[in-house]
């Protein structure tokens, strides 16, 4: 089996590489031309007849009744003369149609200046219409037919081949267009530049951000600890004022003691919640804990001692004379009444001295304890913002020692974004150009 290629190479290139599955410009010839159907007009007197008979003859072509029923509408005129009007007015059908045209010159025998009429014949027909210009002109002479029905097969088979091949290429030429649309509509690169608008969006790890919920959670801290702190300095104070109600003397010298150990109980609990807070372990470690001030000092006798034991000593030596006036009434018990007396007003003395200088220790220990409370709550307080300053410094250099790092990350990331968005652009820029250089290969095709 023959095949002959209908079109140029640089098209054909394109068409297979768009349209791989298509065959392009192949036509069988051995799909004998017994099918191919010629509609035959001409003048009378020119061998019209002949050339008809000869064709239904050969057996190889059928003859059409009608023109659009036709693959090739043969002209047939005689070689004595040029093609006049009426010879192209029977044309002017085919010309619309775009049906191929064969001219068969006969009688070439019998004119010696037939080439002149042959090479006229080609002027007024390129002339008349360009689809005319490439129409095979064939001199018939006697023993030359099958000339003429190779030439019509041949421009028959060309028509069916152009005819497939105008579709083929249509399609391509629609499959590029289609490409190019879509890589006009089409951005490249949609995820990369979504990546990018979020790294410039959060490129130092929102730092501003972090630094405001940091300095507001300190804040928030700050005044939680110092509810809980003037909450431990009340309880402290209550809880140690209630006990020197009831201690005694001997045991008013432990209360230093006991207030430390108070203090100390509260401060742990006090180092726990900033430790909660500020979300650092062991944040008081370089804090010193508070201590009490001082032990209470000695009480002074006042005046106030002094005329409660003039103040006793008289009751009592009143409580003594009532005690010995019975004694009284007895003669040998009435020098006895004295010394009782006596005895009876120091008691009193003694007693009431004694029960106002335990007072005047316990109101002086509450006195001291209030002091040393509000000592240990500035303590407290202090302790409790220096931890807080620190923490508020820690934390910011934490996260600015992030931020930065996240920063050179998210710009090293956006240039490499950048480059490859400039490498899609320039692929896309390449692919666009390719496709128009094809499909204008293709439109000068058409």
């Amino acid at each position: 089996m023959n095949s002959v290629s209908v079109l140029p190479d640089s098209i054909l290139r394109v068409v297979q590489r768009w349209n791989p599955s298509s065959d392009p410009g192949r036509l069988v010839s051995g799909a004998s031309s017994s099918g191919t159907r010629i509609y035959v007009v001409g003048p009378h007197r020119c061998g019209r007849e002949d050339i008809v008979q000869m064709f239904r003859a050969s057996g190889e072509c059928s003859i059409a009744a009608r023109e659009a029923d036709a693959d090739v509408v043969l002209l047939v005129v005689d070689a004595a003369s040029v093609i006049g009007r009426e010879d192209l007015l029977l044309l002017d059908d085919a010309a619309e149609s775009g049906t191929p045209v064969v001219v068969a010159l006969t009688r070439v025998d019998v004119y010696r200046d037939w080439q002149a009429v042959h090479r006229r014949n080609a002027e007024v027909l390129s002339s008349h219409c360009t689809a005319f210009a490439q129409a095979s002109i064939v001199p018939i002479a006697p023993g030359q037919e099958q000339t003429l029905v190779a030439v019509v097969s041949q421009v028959a088979r060309e028509r069916h081949a152009g005819d497939s091949n105008s579709g083929v290429i249509a399609q391509t030429r629609r499959m590029i267009e289609v490409e190019i649309r879509n890589l006009r509509d089409s951005v490249p690169g949609a995820e990369l530049r979504a990546e990018r608008s979020q790294l410039l969006a959060d490129r130092d790890g929102r730092r501003g951000e972090r630094l405001v919920q940091v300095r507001s959670r300190l804040q928030r801290a700050r005044g939680d600890l110092s509810q809980q702190i003037a909450e431990a300095t009340r309880a402290t104070v209550a809880g140690a004022r209630a006990w020197v109600d009831t201690a005694s003397r001997a045991e008013l010298g432990s209360v230093p003691m006991r207030l430390q150990h108070e203090v100390d109980h509260h401060t742990r609990v006090i180092d726990a919640a900033m430790a909660a807070a500020v979300e650092v372990a062991g944040a008081t470690g370089y804090v010193a804990s508070p201590r009490i001030p001082e032990d209470p000092p000695d009480r002074r006798r006042r005046n106030e001692d002094r005329v409660t034991i003039l103040v006793g000593a008289s009751a009592g030596l009143g409580l003594g004379r009532i005690a010995v006036t019975p004694l009284e009434m007895i003669p040998a018990l009435e020098f006895a009444s004295i010394p009782v007396t006596l005895v009876l007003g120091g008691v009193a003395a003694w007693w009431l001295a004694r029960t106002r200088g335990l007072m005047a220790d316990r109101a002086q220990s509450r006195s001291w304890i209030v002091e040393s409370m509000s000592t240990v709550r500035a303590q407290w307080e202090q302790r409790v913002q220096s931890v807080l300053l620190e923490a508020e410094a820690d934390l910011g250099a934490a996260i600015m020692a992030e931020s930065r790092e996240q920063l050179a990350s998210a710009q090293a990331r956006i240039v490499e974004i950048d480059g490859e968005l400039r490498e899609l652009a320039a692929a896309r820029s390449g692919q666009l150009a390719s496709c128009e250089r094809d499909l204008a290969a293709l439109n000068a095709a058409l």
